[in-house]
């Protein structure tokens, strides 16, 4: 498998999981442009260093995947005239206001099950996040001049189904998309561990047993790109017959999105 380019992540104070989308070469020859579409964890805690960061990047739009609970427990910290946009169709989080610490505390974490996050996923790519979905591929066709972030809580799961939507739709190899998926293990992950270590000696809970909980799973995205190809034929089909996307717009994404040798 191709390993993802380091060098796209973002490194901030407050936000662990911030990248660049760009870099990834595509099937016909190109490559997505860099400094225009960015994922992202929660963007909450970010210093003030932090938000001239994110300023310099020129961001203009944010997309918020989490549910109206997480929003409200975790705030976003944006630079002044951002345009956001918020997640209207409804959490599926039972819980969502719960964390990991109080999970933990409590130990009442469930077990890893990849065919439960295997049909989370699924839910997420054909009915929970699709209005959602089709606002990020609509948005990133004018990233070029607006740059956009979309994130979620840890920046792992609902912005990395969104994040293999865009890729697989302008033309990324799913190697590559699976590669940027699995970033978020030393960019999320790790670090979130080693932030928890004292947490978890505190309750007798190995790092172990939560591991499953933070790290991202490349089968279970595999599975999904599969079944992408296997229902649709592919993400632009999908994103026209899923989404409703106009049949144009995948086209516009890529003549935006992707560079070619000189062009």
């Amino acid at each position: 498998m191709p390993r993802a380019d380091d060098s796209r992540h973002i490194r901030l104070e407050g936000c662990l999981n911030l990248r660049d989308l760009g870099g990834y070469p595509t099937r016909d020859g190109g490559e997505v442009r860099t400094g225009c579409v960015y994922r992202s964890s929660d963007l909450c805690a970010l210093t003030d260093g932090d938000v001239e960061t994110v300023t310099s990047l020129g961001i203009a739009v944010v997309v918020d995947l989490r549910g109206h609970h997480e929003r409200l427990a975790r705030p976003n910290r944006l630079p002044h005239g951002v345009e956001v946009h918020e997640r209207t169709s409804p959490s599926t989080r039972t819980d969502p206001a719960r964390t990991l610490e109080d999970r933990i505390a409590s130990r009442s974490f469930p077990d890893r099950d990849d065919d439960l996050l295997t049909a989370s996923y699924l839910g997420h790519l054909e009915e929970h996040l699709t209005s959602e979905l089709r606002t990020i591929l609509e948005l990133a066709v004018d990233s070029p001049r607006r740059p956009l972030v979309f994130h979620c809580a840890a920046g792992k799961d609902r912005t990395g189904i969104a994040a293999a939507v865009l890729l697989g739709v302008l033309g990324v190899g799913d190697d590559d998309i699976v590669a940027d998926y699995e970033l978020s293990t030393s960019h999320w992950a790790v670090p979130r561990l080693a932030a928890l270590a004292r947490h978890l000696d505190r309750h007798g809970v190995t790092a172990d047993e939560v591991r499953h909980l933070v790290e991202p799973r490349t089968e279970v995205l595999r599975r999904v790109i599969d079944h992408v190809h296997g229902r649709w034929g592919g993400f632009e089909s999908y994103a026209v017959e899923c989404l409703g996307l106009r049949p144009s717009l995948p086209r516009r994404l890529r003549s935006a999105l992707v560079a070619h040798t000189g062009g």
